[in-house]
């Protein structure tokens, strides 16, 4: 039980040491205004109870944070017109990009795919839909914001070779 203490310790401390990081991220997937705090807690209550590796306990805190904020929206998916408000993360790992604007699927597949480099199959599974319409709604995304879509963005009728396993997501914790 000592050894179970100590792993959510480790959780407790991680958590407090990227929080601003963590809560960029939950903040950049809420649909409305909400706290992150509630994110984050929900998030570190989720893996309290794992083992705790030093290589990639900053990965799975992203990903529990990345599910737990997902989660709190679920009745987005009830309107494909929700809109996502601007927030920090627009002047951050966007590079100034008017995400604010987009519809919240398309904000979130584009921010899985393209900021936190998440493969096709991971945001598709993570937002409830197929694999295809990531690939639609990230080609939306990038049509409203003006980004070029270029031969490295799929199509929705192509196939996506498989990213390397590293990515953004695991840079930043190195």
């Amino acid at each position: 039980m000592a050894r179970l203490g100590n792993q959510g310790d480790k959780w407790r401390i991680l958590f407090h040491e990227r929080r601003a990081e963590l809560s960029a991220v939950a903040e950049t997937l809420l649909f409305r205004k909400i706290s992150t705090e509630g994110i984050l807690d929900t998030a570190l209550m989720a893996l309290e109870g794992s083992l705790f590796h030093e290589v990639f306990g900053p990965i799975s805190a992203l990903r529990a944070v990345v599910k737990a904020a997902i989660a709190s929206g679920c009745e987005v998916r009830n309107s494909q017109f929700q809109v996502v408000s601007a927030n920090s993360m627009t002047d951050g790992l966007l590079g100034g990009l008017p995400t604010g604007t987009l519809p919240w699927f398309e904000h979130a597949a584009y921010f899985l795919r393209e900021v936190l480099h998440y493969s096709r199959r991971d945001t598709a599974l993570l937002l409830g839909i197929s694999d295809l319409n990531v690939d639609e709604l990230n080609r939306f995304a990038r049509r409203r914001m003006g980004v070029p879509i270029d031969s490295q963005t799929p199509n929705v009728n192509s196939t996506r070779a498989v990213r390397s396993g590293h990515s953004m997501a695991f840079a930043a914790y190195e």
